[in-house]
């Protein structure tokens, strides 16, 4: 699929909603600049920056699409925003991240080659941050890819066991701090809204919209996997 096609039929809308697993380690570590890698619209870097865990610090960003990439700029004028691969992160210097976050981006490309490039690109003591797709076998979502249910059309895959991606994290190389599971709800209006190719972004910004989409459904057998990972100082 084209990625800025992709872009249009598939907007991510802002909203104030940052993971509490997440906000856990944002407090307690230390760190200079942070990376959002494959960061879509920017709805995470717009909570973040909301609630000033940006301030202070040098942040980038960056995704394929380079529409995508111009609305996270206008987020604030500080992020560094490029058009680069999750695979290559041409854009990043090596050993500069002191904090990686990628959400809901590894399921989708080669996880080898970004881990291969999270080793590169992120300092000793530096800490990853990765939420993707759990499934359970009995799992069910509506669209179909390689003959498979899948919640997301685009994926490669959808993670089946936790050795599917631990396995792939280099002891030697990366210490899991914690994983934890939560069950995937989707929020009714926005299965509505996609159908209906409403994509203007102000739509969500008003109160009554924010208010309506706090009703959710559960997708049984989807999680969202949260794990975080330390790069250890060899």
């Amino acid at each position: 699929m084209n990625i800025e096609n992709y872009s249009k039929i598939a907007p991510q809308y802002y909203d104030d909603y940052i993971s509490e697993f997440l906000i856990k380690y944002l407090k307690d570590s230390r760190y200079n600049n942070i990376l959002d890698c494959g960061c879509g619209d920017g709805s995470l870097l717009y909570a973040l920056n909301k609630f000033g865990y940006l301030n202070n610090k040098k942040v980038y960003a960056i995704d394929l699409s380079r529409r995508r990439i111009e609305l996270v700029r206008k987020i604030s004028k500080t992020i560094i925003a490029s058009v680069d691969n999750a695979e290559e992160l041409k854009t990043i210097d090596d050993n500069s991240i002191d904090f990686f976050i990628s959400t809901q981006v590894i399921e989708h490309i080669d996880d080898k080659k970004m881990i291969e490039q999270i080793n590169k690109k992120v300092k000793p003591d530096g800490v990853i941050y990765i939420l993707t797709v759990f499934k359970k076998w009995y799992g069910w979502y509506f669209y179909r890819n390689n003959n498979k249910w899948v919640i997301d059309p685009t994926h490669l895959r959808e993670y089946v066991s936790d050795n599917n991606l631990l396995s792939l994290f280099n002891k030697n190389k990366f210490k899991l701090l914690e994983n934890t599971k939560r069950l995937h709800w989707f929020p009714i209006t926005d299965f509505f809204i996609k159908r209906m190719s409403l994509k203007n972004r102000k739509l969500y910004e008003n109160y009554l919209m924010k208010l309506v989409r706090k009703i959710k459904i559960p997708v049984l057998g989807y999680y969202h996997w949260e794990l975080v990972f330390k790069k250890i100082d060899n």
